[in-house]
């Protein structure tokens, strides 16, 4: 039997994100947010929380319980717990850490940093060595964990199996700072898994536009799509639509499909997944039955000056032109429709069927439904087309073997 992996989890805690997290976990306003956060991590709140998540299956309260958890050890042991008695019992988990410590603005920074989030990680992959294979997060902006010594550190000791990377907390994945990553990662074949949504978790903090120059630096300065990013910048700046040019909209410029061309051109065999499939937005694009959605991707593909949604763009400028590039369908399995629309695509080779990775982005989505659950809908959907998701094609991203 082949092994079955999950290949994009997290187990941080509530500890590891910023004091203004709920803004973005629950759209929850800023200081309301830092409040209730505050009060969420009490002692007696988080016990009231953890036993109501417990006995109500209200949504919102499982994702709560989960991230007022004392550890990310009890935090992966809820996740092995939610297959332990299904088809999928004997799955492994691929745990990406997050630096959410430039998340936000330094007075609001995680009680727990990134260090040690590392740290707790390294205890978890010790216990269960065969079971879990973290990802060790890079953030260009954080010194302690980009140098090249705590990289190789981290990789060539075993402890760590790949590189996370989170653009919309506030960086450019061409961002020259990244180049050696890059071309460590690429000489030994590490997978690099990278976020690739409109929406979800971004840049928290009170002044998004320092961190979009109107020319951003880049590994690969001279490439034609760096023209492209700089009149994405300016069309944002300049938008009607005044909420293009707050955060929560703004971070778009820093996840766009299009920012890895130059680092893919600079570093061609690099094996980098570009997480979710560019999301339930990009992935239905106008014909989402969501009006809003649809709409606000329609708005946005021509203020950004493209015909292509991302869902598209990372089939035809990333898969198609990079043998070594891949997609998942993390948080993106909640969603019947976008599972059919990757159903008919994997049916007629639109998409490369041996680089599309099963992940469930746990546990961001139990906001939408359980773990298993969403893991049943998209087997569902998807039939014998999920199971080398789950094994070989994830198998040969991880070790670069089926």
């Amino acid at each position: 039997m082949k092994t079955k992996y999950n290949i994009h989890t997290h187990i941080f805690t509530g500890q590891c994100a910023p004091k203004d997290f709920l803004q973005v976990g629950l759209a929850l306003g800023d200081g309301f947010s830092v409040f209730l956060k505050g009060l969420f991590m009490t002692r007696p709140v988080g016990w009231l929380i953890s036993k109501l998540g417990s006995r109500l299956h209200n949504k919102t309260l499982q994702f709560l319980k989960i991230g007022v958890m004392a550890s990310q050890r009890e935090v992966f042991d809820s996740l092995r717990e939610q297959y332990a008695h299904s088809a999928y019992s004997d799955m492994k988990f691929i745990a990406l850490t997050l630096d959410m410590d430039y998340m936000t603005d330094a007075k609001r920074r995680p009680n727990v940093d990134f260090n040690a989030q590392l740290q707790e990680m390294l205890k978890i992959k010790k216990t269960f060595p065969d079971l879990v294979f973290p990802f060790y997060g890079i953030d260009p902006r954080n010194p302690a964990t980009v140098t090249m010594t705590a990289l190789r550190t981290a990789l060539e000791s075993g402890a760590f199996s790949g590189i996370k990377l989170y653009p919309p907390n506030g960086f450019f994945p061409f961002d020259p700072r990244l180049d050696a990553v890059y071309a460590y990662a690429e000489a030994h074949s590490i997978p690099i898994m990278t976020h690739c949504t409109r929406g979800g978790s971004y840049y928290i903090g009170e002044r998004v536009w320092d961190l979009l120059p109107d020319q951003p630096a880049s590994l690969n300065p001279t490439h034609p799509v760096m023209a492209k990013v700089v009149a994405r910048i300016q069309a944002y700046k300049t938008a009607a639509d005044k909420h293009y040019q707050k955060a929560a909209y703004a971070c778009n410029l820093f996840t766009h499909p299009e920012n890895y061309v130059p680092v893919l051109a600079k570093y061609p065999k690099l094996k980098l997944c570009i997480a979710h499939l560019g999301g339930d937005v990009e992935i239905l694009g106008g014909q989402n039955p969501n009006r809003k959605r649809a709409q606000w991707s329609v708005t946005a593909m021509g203020l950004e000056g493209s015909t292509q949604t991302w869902y598209e763009l990372i089939k035809t400028e990333i898969l198609a032109a990079y043998p070594n590039t891949y997609t998942d369908i993390s948080y993106s399995l909640c969603d019947a429709a976008c599972m059919q629309v990757l159903q008919r695509d994997l049916a007629n080779s639109s998409i490369p069927s041996d680089r599309v990775l099963f992940g469930t982005d746990y546990f961001m989505v139990t906001k939408e439904n359980s773990e298993l659950n969403v893991t049943t809908l998209a087997a569902q959907v998807l039939g014998e087309q999920l199971e080398p998701l789950m094994t070989s094609n994830n198998a040969r991203y991880l070790f670069g073997k089926v």
